[in-house]
């Protein structure tokens, strides 16, 4: 009987979709299944091991991809093979599976082997088996490392990559990685390695073998997320791209020094973003003197651009020469907008295991000290918003994300799956007879009918204002302006035809922007949304205001349904609009937040500000009060003449919202 009714239910359309969508059919589930409860509360355990843990970008930020061998018979046997500079104790091996474009995408862990041998030889010639894995197709990575430890006190000089069985992604075979990482300590050996490969496809600096030891890979920079805000360190801003800059750090003592890195500064999760201020040309030198007399050159790149690091360590070897002072000069600065700028992330200098710049003074005096950058961040182990890992905790850090999120996948589908049971029963022994059926389904229908019409009805009258606002007003503008134009001067035209273009990009943006946000989950609801907020905030905080945007990097437990994006999208845009218009700030900080009831959005500035109680509109405050009602939110806005200007919008999660 339980069946046939559950069966009936389902055919009728309101009555189905309500008892699904309903919230009190999710709560008596939960109550009559308190194994439900469980697994609710071990996701949400999960959730929060998650947030502590470093995560991978999983793109490709700078500007080589990696190694892969050229096309040749499929009898072919593919191999690669680094060759360190000396045999060497080696703690780790790491294997970075390479991220591919495709005509349908991103292809994560392109090339990587379905069955292999790693092996290593060591100084006299003999192999030492490190992983075997030709009994069983290896599962694809992804873009995840695979790494494998190696017995205690192995010493190595040659590591190669041997596939029994290659990539089963269609068409001809092929090896390809993006890094290969020897670990000795929390140092990578290979920096001075040689590779050689069965074959290797040569298109630098997209493809070459000796990217596979370049440390730039599609997992970001080695940090676990925090609360610091200082991205690091930034030099005057020039006015010229050749305008020579140096920063010099001072060791406190002399001691030997086997590796510099340089780490680039992140200002955003954008990728287009993810190396700000790293020099195009530059060079690295050590001294025992503070005047650099006899300084050693560690890295000469004062010849040749470096095109873009991405958010990848610039690891420089300096064979355990003895230093006190190391110096960073940029000879071309990195173009920022009109002006050129010089920033890095952190400075570490190793000394063996230890990086003995921790902490370390700077000497450089025309550093900017503001919101995000300080002298005192080259030095304090901390860049793109997170700490600093060491290589070897980091990739264990990794590994450990990849097994979390695996493991909270399956709890995910077997909580779904229980509900489902439960749903079953509890919908299907409510029902108790044909009548009761019939009337519920009828009433469920209407009003899901009903609720579908008036929603209808509201997305077309709030896109047609939209439409309005956004471009039937810069339409006409544009008109006005030609017909104008037809009768000015040559020199009017042309400031007429500017005006023209500056309206039409804008009109442009909006409808981008519009697009994206009803664009729904094309990609992931929170990824598109995200962007769109900030690349609004970029393009409407032109003109030298510093811009800080803090954008959750994880995905949002909740995303928002269309019409609270669209409404969050507008009441941004006002209050950014007024910031650029009326309080013309040096800086501007845009932050948006989960909280446990929704979100918090929050954006300063430090403009001239206003007596909110004096204005008459002109600040937009009443489109911003109907928006934050139409939320249901709560708005507060704090100003005062030259205290800069405060807005805080705190919007409720609804029924509507989607949980990912």
């Amino acid at each position: 009987m339980k069946n046939f009714l559950w069966i009936f239910i389902r055919l009728c359309p309101g009555l189905g979709a309500a008892a699904e969508n309903s919230s009190w059919v999710r709560r008596l589930a939960f109550w009559a299944a308190p194994a439900l409860q469980a697994l609710e509360q071990e996701i949400v355990e999960m959730d929060h091991d998650l947030a502590a843990l470093p995560s991978m970008i999983n793109v490709n930020s700078g500007n080589r991809n990696g190694f892969q061998t050229s096309s040749g018979p499929e009898s072919q046997d593919l191999w690669v093979e680094v060759e360190l500079p000396a045999p060497s104790r080696v703690d780790r091996i790491v294997l970075v599976p390479l991220l591919a474009r495709a005509a349908g995408g991103q292809v994560p862990g392109f090339g990587f082997p379905s069955r292999f041998v790693l092996e290593g030889t060591d100084a006299e010639g003999e192999s030492v088996l490190l992983m075997d894995e030709t009994g069983k197709d290896f599962p694809n990575p992804g873009a995840w490392p695979v790494s494998t430890l190696c017995p205690p006190g192995t010493v190595l000089q040659r590591i190669r990559l041997l596939v029994t069985e290659p990539w089963q992604g269609g068409g001809p075979p092929v090896l390809a990685l993006s890094e290969m990482l020897v670990l000795q300590g929390n140092r990578n050996l290979t920096l001075k390695a040689k590779v050689r490969a069965s074959s290797s496809r040569e298109i630098p600096p997209t493809w070459s073998k000796n990217n596979l030891i370049d440390l730039m890979m599609p997992l970001g920079l080695p940090v676990a997320p925090d609360d610091n805000k200082i991205m690091g360190w930034h030099g005057p801003v020039a006015a010229a791209v050749d305008q020579a800059q140096s920063v010099t750090i001072d060791l406190g003592r002399a001691a030997p020094l086997d590796e510099i890195r340089l780490v680039p500064a992140v200002r955003s999760p954008m990728v287009w973003d993810s190396h700000y201020g790293f020099p195009t040309r530059f060079k690295v030198e050590t001294a025992l003197t503070p005047d650099f007399a006899g300084a050693v050159s560690v890295h000469d790149r004062t010849g040749s651009s470096l095109l873009s690091p991405g958010q990848n360590l610039q690891c420089f070897p300096t064979g355990g020469q003895a230093a006190r002072y190391v110096r960073v000069t940029a000879s071309r600065l990195r173009e920022r907008g009109g002006d050129f700028v010089f920033a890095l992330g952190e400075l570490q200098a190793f000394s063996g295991d230890a990086n003995i710049a921790a902490g370390s003074p700077v000497l450089e005096n025309g550093a900017l000290e503001e919101t995000g950058w300080s002298r005192a961040g080259l030095t304090d182990n901390h860049s793109g918003g997170g700490k600093l890992l060491e290589l070897p905790e980091w990739i264990g850090l990794l590994e450990r994300r990849r097994t979390l999120e695996g493991k909270r996948a399956e709890v995910v589908r077997g909580l779904q799956e229980l509900f489902n049971k439960t749903e079953h029963t509890l919908v299907g022994a409510s029902v108790f007879g044909a009548g009761g059926i019939v009337l519920l389904a009828g009433l469920f229908s209407w009003r899901g009918h009903r609720h579908r019409v008036l929603d209808r009805e509201r997305h077309r009258e709030r896109l047609a204002r939209d439409l309005h606002d956004e471009l039937g007003s810069n339409l006409g503008s544009i008109a006005l302006i030609s017909s104008f134009a037809q009768q000015e001067e040559a020199a009017q035209m042309r400031m007429d035809l500017a005006e023209i273009e500056r309206v039409a990009r804008e009109s442009a943006d909006s409808m981008r922007d519009m697009v994206s946000l009803l664009a729904g989950k094309r990609g992931g609801a929170g990824a598109d949304w995200l962007i769109v907020m900030t690349g609004l905030a970029e393009r409407l905080m032109r003109g030298g205001v510093a811009l800080e945007c803090r954008l959750p990097t994880a995905p949002l437990p909740w995303v928002p349904n269309l019409e609270t994006r669209r409404e969050i999208y507008l009441f941004c845009k006002e209050v950014l609009h007024n910031a650029a218009r009326h309080g013309r700030p040096s800086s501007l900080n845009f932050r948006l937040s989960p909280t446990p009831a929704g979100l918090r959005v929050e954006i300063r500035d430090d403009g001239c500000g206003f007596t909110p109680s004096q204005t008459a509109g002109g600040h937009g405050l009443g489109n911003l009060r109907e928006r934050a009602a139409m939320l249901k939110g709560t708005f507060e806005l704090q100003s005062a003449p030259g205290a800069g200007t405060s807005v805080v919008l705190e919007i409720p999660r609804n029924r509507r919202w989607i949980k990912c």
